[in-house]
């Protein structure tokens, strides 16, 4: 288990940034607002949509940090699991938009398994 400098940077920026943002957004939030995101958050929609995306492509990066496979391949799945989720979620919506989104997950898929 060795850890590239130029990974962690890479890991800590991507993932450092955007959680720095949200935070800051919700302490800028009223109650009803906060009320109202937690509300969104625990929602099984977004869990089983978007969570699980986001919690995929973290457990993969870690993974892919940590030079682990056994680590990265299971964020892997569970990013697949999402996709399939999100593209039968959206196919009510928007039949373009659906067939985008799974494109752009195996995008992001093959640029894991390959680093």
């Amino acid at each position: 288990m060795n850890i590239d400098t130029d990974s962690l940077v890479t890991f800590l920026i991507m993932w450092g940034v955007p959680t720095f943002m949200v935070v800051r957004t919700y302490l800028k939030m009223d109650s009803d607002d906060r009320n109202s995101a937690k509300k969104d958050f625990k929602s099984s929609p977004f869990i089983f949509t978007f969570g699980s995306l986001i919690i995929g492509y973290f457990i993969a990066s870690v993974g892919n940090l940590l030079s682990l496979n056994f680590i990265k391949y299971p964020g892997i799945f569970l990013m697949i699991i999402a996709g399939i989720t999100i593209t039968v979620d959206m196919w009510r919506k928007n039949k373009v938009k659906s067939m985008v989104t799974p494109m752009l997950i195996a995008v992001a898929i093959f640029f894991l398994i390959k680093s």
